[in-house]
């Protein structure tokens, strides 16, 4: 069965039918310079601009923003999901499957099964669900919960499909026609067929009783935590969900609307109690009832990024919203709510796009980059000028694949579902482009490297171009050179001069295990494009992402692969599905420059010296650092690719063997910026 075109939930509605977005000029192109402010970074004096591409439809639409994976077979899933309020209205989770975005297909077992089908029970027997009431009277909410799937990851220890659940419970709290937000999260076994929500991953600071008036004793009361944007940051070993609340008038509707970031390692898999909120500055707040800090641009006025405690929201407060927001006891609304994120290779910066503000329709898609996601100090970039939207559910994605929202280059999609034009029922994505007069330098493509994981072997090709990790090289067989693509990916050469990569001509080349290979040189193979993603607070490492998969370069004694990338080593009963290679040693990788021996001295003057190429034995390196604790202080801010600037890689630690003579030479890492 194919889903039938459907009306948004009435709460949705309400709200985009305030969006008249303006009319989208295919082909036009406009630019706009903005200057980084100078107290986001002092150090940084970049310009950067947003250029409007042309713009395509998106037809498969949901009330949630697009959810993309890729499993352990190179398969592409992408999955939606929405729930409205009426008795006998449409509430399901939907997946649709292909080679990328553009050729998605329903997916008939996922999407037909009776719980995705229709998620009244799964969602009313929840956890938040079990703690929810309905409303009483006659109602447009004829249940106690309503819950939506996003935000999909693949564990990299057995292959399942984990998510983060939105849920809208206890509708009517206060006799007005709203409910109260909190975020669940889920697993499926079985590639989304069947799925099981665990338990509670971040709750509201206040209470989500029904008219508890003990904790809301004034005009307003505080929604609960919502609608998560999740980013799977592999570089620092952390889950981010970015996610809302909203203060709402007693009887009447929202009011001011703020935004709130959570943490979790990544090795937790998403578990009830792995959750940091950020507050005040540091990560010391529990997921489950601990305090937020409404987060704002870093600006001359606001330069923390967040709200001082002393100005936030409290219960206490008499007055309307806006009342409280005019006397300043109380926020306005955030210009970061409801942000998505990825990384930008080509600008050495995460970047985001929240919902504007100005929900006229009349106002541009504004951008925010950060260089580092452990301070959070979103700085604004620029806009998109004269394109103007409403949108509410927008979500990036590397054009070059087509599958895959974590990093992009400096051409990208950005796409929206509703009130992305003119019109409420809209859809579409725009191309854009960001360019800047201080692009990041990940690697200095210069100089020739050897690439060794932690484990201490180095990357070596045989004669017939096997690929596997050795313990010594020569320049023949270890020698890489990278080549910058002009869009924050690079090009691996071999002595030979051809291109380390995988088969893109099919999904098998996404799948985990997949052997590198060589070959000749080709500028449009995505396969043979790499990002060099520097480990966050491990000085010196970093992960070598293939571009067409997603997966990370690991090696072991007999093979060279691409992995799933992974922040913690997989135990022996983890059971599910497992990748060859297990351990974080064997994808975490240090570049260390190539230097050719001098030539082999002769063993007598009467005697020619036998023909021995030089070798190069693995650099020193030490283990590399799992997830760190989220309890910890904030590191100091390093982003987790090359920043933007001058930041260039410069060999660690370089040993060459001499044949008859043992030498010793060192070089040190320089990291400037």
């Amino acid at each position: 069965m194919f889903p039938h075109p459907r009306p948004l939930p009435a709460s949705r509605a309400r709200r985009l039918c305030a969006a008249a977005a303006a009319l989208a000029l295919v082909g036009t192109a406009y630019s706009l310079s903005t200057p980084l402010p100078a107290q986001a970074d002092p150090a940084d004096a970049a310009t950067y601009t947003v250029t409007v591409g042309s713009v395509g439809t998106w037809t498969h639409p949901d009330d949630t923003p697009a959810s993309m994976i890729i499993d352990e077979k190179g398969d592409f899933h992408l999955q939606g999901a929405h729930a409205l309020y009426g008795k006998n209205d449409e509430r399901r989770w939907t997946f649709w499957k292909g080679t990328t975005i553009d050729d998605i297909t329903w997916d008939q077992e996922a999407s037909s099964a009776d719980d995705n089908w229709d998620t009244t029970t799964r969602c009313n027997e929840s956890p938040t669900g079990r703690e929810s009431t309905r409303a009483p009277g006659a109602t447009s909410h004829s249940e106690a919960n309503y819950c939506d799937l996003t935000n999909m990851w693949v564990d990299p220890d057995t292959g399942d499909w984990y998510g983060l659940v939105h849920n809208e419970f206890t509708p009517r709290p206060f006799d007005d026609g709203l409910h109260y937000d909190s975020i669940d999260y889920a697993v499926s076994h079985d590639k989304g067929v069947t799925w099981t929500i665990v338990d509670h991953a971040i709750t509201s600071p206040y209470s989500t009783k029904r008219g508890d008036t003990d904790a809301f004793p004034e005009k307003t009361y505080y929604y609960g935590d919502g609608d998560p944007r999740l980013y799977v940051d592999y570089a620092s070993g952390y889950f981010y969900a970015f996610y809302g609340s909203r203060v709402v008038d007693k009887g009447y509707s929202w009011v001011t609307f703020y935004q709130h970031v959570a943490r979790a390692p990544i090795s937790g898999k998403m578990a009830a109690g792995t959750w940091q909120k950020w507050y005040n500055g540091t990560w010391t707040e529990a997921g489950i009832g601990g305090r937020e800090s409404n987060m704002t641009p870093v600006t001359a006025d606001s330069p923390t990024g967040y709200t001082a405690p002393e100005n936030e929201y409290k219960p206490t407060t008499p007055g309307w919203a806006g009342q409280q927001v005019a006397s300043g006891a109380a926020p306005a609304t955030s210009p970061l709510f409801v942000m998505d994120v990825t990384y930008n290779a080509h600008l050495g910066l995460y970047i985001a796009e929240p919902q504007n503000p100005d929900q006229s329709g009349n106002a541009p898609q504004e951008i925010y980059a950060t260089r580092d996601l452990s301070t959070q100090k979103w700085f604004k970039l620029g806009d998109t000028g004269t394109y103007t939207n409403a949108s509410w559910y927008r979500w990036f994605l590397d054009s070059a694949n087509g599958t895959s929202s974590a990093i992009v280059g400096r051409s990208f999609r950005a796409y929206c579902s509703y009130g992305c034009t003119t019109e409420l029922m809209s859809f579409q994505y725009v191309n854009l482009t960001i360019d800047t007069d201080s692009p990041a330098q990940a690697v200095d493509t210069s100089k020739r490297y050897t690439i060794t994981n932690a484990d201490g072997l180095l990357l070596s090709a045989a004669p017939d171009g096997t690929l596997s990790g050795a313990t010594t090289v020569t320049e023949d067989t270890g020698a890489w050179t990278f080549h910058a693509t002009g869009d924050g990916s690079y090009t691996i050469t071999g002595a030979d001069g051809r291109v380390l990569g995988v088969d893109s001509s099919s999904t098998a080349g996404r799948a985990w295990d997949t052997p590198l290979t060589l070959t000749a040189a080709d500028s449009t193979d995505v396969g043979q494009q790499w990002f060099v993603v520097p480990a966050t607070g491990d000085a010196g490492s970093v992960r070598l992402v293939n571009r067409y998969s997603g997966l990370t370069l690991g090696m072991n004694g007999t093979a060279a692969l691409t992995t799933p990338q992974r922040t913690w080593d997989r135990g022996s009963d983890a059971g599910g599905v497992s990748p060859v290679l297990t351990t974080v040693a064997a994808q975490t990788l240090t570049l260390a420059e190539f230097r050719p021996s001098p030539a082999t001295p002769t063993a007598a003057p009467t005697q020619a010296a036998p023909t021995t190429e030089p070798t190069q034995a693995a650099p020193t390196q030490a283990a590399p650092t799992q997830a760190a604790d989220p309890t910890a202080a904030p590191r100091a801010s390093q982003g987790p690719l090359a920043s933007t600037g001058t930041n260039v890689l410069v060999p660690v630690l370089v040993a060459v063997v001499l044949t008859g003579a043992g030498a010793l030479a060192l070089r040190r890492r320089a990291r400037r910026g």
